[in-house]
């Protein structure tokens, strides 16, 4: 694409989040990373910088929607793709106290909707994406894993209705449900899945919804 502008990644860390971010920088997309420790942020950006890719962070805690609100709306450049890659992660739902399921909730639904209502004025029709990090529990739920697997639902029901309204505005809506766990030197490695994020992003007429079942030989 002529002239990359700016890739977000909110919820950005050492897994996919940085192996995105390395993804759209090696295509010379300047990147912003957002999560709510600045310590992890600027390790994460040193190491991408020593790469060669410009990147700038900022700070702000998922758990709270006008938090992540705040930081997508200081953004003053056009936006190429917003990548949401929080996540909440939890055990059984009736084992869990209530606080924890509800903030869960916000990170895994409410913090990408604020996110996406704030990027919206700076991302361009035919032009930018949204690009959602989803998971196979959505589609194969545990008991043991019961508010990562509710959340991993509503992310994915959410990305899936978005493109939906999205559509008529012209921006590009996809989800990338990674179907194992994610490790390097694995078929789940960060940078396998992270092609998988760059082609949702160029494909605008792909699916809304990538399985991602791991890499093969």
């Amino acid at each position: 694409m002529n002239n990359p502008e700016l890739v977000v990644v909110v919820g950005a860390g050492p897994g996919v989040g940085v192996g995105v971010a390395q993804a759209f920088a090696e295509k010379g997309h300047p990147i912003l990373l957002i999560s709510r420790n600045i310590e992890n942020l600027e390790e994460m950006a040193a190491a991408l910088r020593i790469l060669g890719a410009t990147v700038d962070v900022a700070v702000a805690d998922a758990s709270v929607p006008s938090d992540v609100a705040r930081a997508v709306e200081a953004i003053d450049q056009p936006i190429d793709a917003l990548v949401y890659n929080a996540a909440a992660f939890g055990g059984p739902l009736l084992a869990t106290p209530s606080e924890e399921v509800r903030l869960a909730t916000e990170v895994n639904l409410y913090s990408l909707l604020s996110a996406t209502k704030a990027a919206l004025p700076n991302m361009t029709a035919g032009r930018s994406a949204l690009l959602v990090t989803g998971g196979g529990f959505a589609l194969y739920p545990s008991s043991d894993y019961g508010v990562l697997s509710v959340g991993k639902a509503m992310i994915r029901s959410a990305a899936l209705l978005l493109a939906q309204e999205l559509k008529p505005a012209g921006i590009r809506v996809a989800t990338i449900t990674i179907g194992g766990t994610v490790a390097p030197a694995t078929p789940f490695a960060p940078d396998l899945i992270a092609k998988k994020y760059i082609e949702a992003f160029e494909n605008r007429e792909g699916e809304v919804e990538t399985i991602f079942t791991g890499a093969t030989a």
